[in-house]
């Protein structure tokens, strides 16, 4: 791999390059890194108070789930503990070859098991429904949540104002979401997510990965943004 697309942060499972992190930059629609390092982050850092009642899907491991096998699933989901988890997030892309790296939109899906809803939060309202409802019949026997009781939800949620925010709003809507089923944070999703917050959602996660990088001592590409 060339220099200048050398490795910026190494956080847990979540590897970022150079490439990863300019897509931060608008008007630039961001990818499953970017999404899988912020999932990591609630999961991990800021929302550790809670992680034995949630689990956030890796986007790859949502993209797998489409497509693999209900054997395979069984061997990549037992880990996660899915079962004993009351809220399961899943980033949700309309990629529909599994062969290629695509896609051209992000939703978000959650388990929510204490109303057993399985709710979709679309900031193009409309245009992963289809998927997402494909997607409850693959989780649904990896929750173990009953299948005669069980509902999808379209969610009244934000909506993105142009083509590119979709990864940035499914961000974050499952930040607010945490912070609403664990931290008892009761002001609506609507009132809260909206296009300027997304837009400083950018600038955050882009100060966020900066840090990380430069506090990391056995980080060697902390130089990048040292100075």
């Amino acid at each position: 791999m060339a220099d200048e697309d050398a490795i910026v942060l190494n956080f847990g499972d979540s590897l970022l390059r150079k490439s990863d992190f300019d897509l931060l930059t608008e008007p630039n629609w961001i990818n499953d890194k970017i999404i899988a390092f912020c999932f990591e982050f609630f999961e991990r850092e800021q929302f550790n108070h809670s992680a034995d009642r949630i689990a956030l899907l890796n986007p790859s491991v949502a993209e797998l789930m489409r497509f693999a096998s209900v054997e395979d699933l069984a061997v990549l989901l037992e880990p996660l503990h899915l079962p004993s988890k009351q809220y399961v997030f899943v980033p949700i892309n309309d990629n529909p070859d599994p062969a290629k790296v695509g896609g051209s939109h992000w939703s978000l899906m959650v388990y929510v098991r204490s109303k057993q809803e399985f709710q979709h939060y679309d900031a193009l309202k409309g245009s992963n429904q289809a998927v997402a409802k494909k997607f409850v019949d693959k989780l649904q026997p990896f929750v173990q949540a009953p299948r005669g009781k069980l509902k999808y939800v379209e969610m009244d949620c934000p909506q993105q104002q142009n083509s590119y925010d979709c990864g940035i709003y499914v961000i974050a809507m499952t930040e607010h979401l945490i912070k609403e089923f664990c931290e008892c944070f009761s002001v609506p999703i609507t009132e809260v997510v909206n296009h300027n917050i997304v837009q400083q959602k950018r600038k955050h996660i882009e100060c966020l990965i900066q840090e990380l990088a430069v506090a990391d001592p056995n980080s060697d590409t902390h130089h990048l943004f040292s100075s």
